[in-house]
């Protein structure tokens, strides 16, 4: 008979058995790892789907998709600016034209000053919408009051 040798293979001695400390470790290193794989999956559907509406059917396809977005999250949302307004702007008062301009408008201070300046709005107009639709909604069920007698004998 020949001799093997066992001093590679794994011993229960070379492992001990793990710890509840390193159990939630692993627990939570493997759940962030299939969140991770989740927002990837997602970020990849989401661009192929925006992708695609694009190519098909360009900016009125996008726009059929936001609506369809909007309508799906119960959101109401509008385009604040878009690449047009931008163009038109630098070009007026540099006369030039970036083909970035979008992407780099992204990362200035005056869209986040925009964007703070939304948020607040928001407050204030959901407060006059929803006055408005309260309003009218209880004007047309209310009794409305009995015109006064033109003749003034009633």
């Amino acid at each position: 008979m020949s001799e093997v040798d066992d001093s590679d293979e794994p011993t229960d001695l070379d492992h001990p058995e793990p710890t509840r400390e390193d159990l939630v470790n692993f627990i939570s290193e493997f759940m962030t790892t299939s969140m991770n794989v989740n927002q990837v999956y997602r970020s990849n559907l989401v661009e192929t789907i925006a992708g695609r509406v694009f190519h098909e059917f360009g900016e009125e396809g996008l726009c059929d998709l936001m609506l369809k977005i909007d309508e799906s999250a119960n959101w109401i949302s509008d385009i604040v600016l878009d690449g047009p307004d931008l163009d038109e702007m630098m070009f007026k008062r540099h006369g030039t034209f970036d083909a970035d301009l979008v992407t780099k408008a992204r990362a200035t201070e005056g869209l986040i000053e925009l964007n703070r300046k939304i948020w607040r709005l928001r407050k204030k107009y959901s407060r006059i919408i929803v006055d408005e639709i309260f309003t009218n909604e209880n004007e047309a069920s209310a009794p409305q009051p009995a015109e006064p007698d033109p003749d003034g004998i009633y």
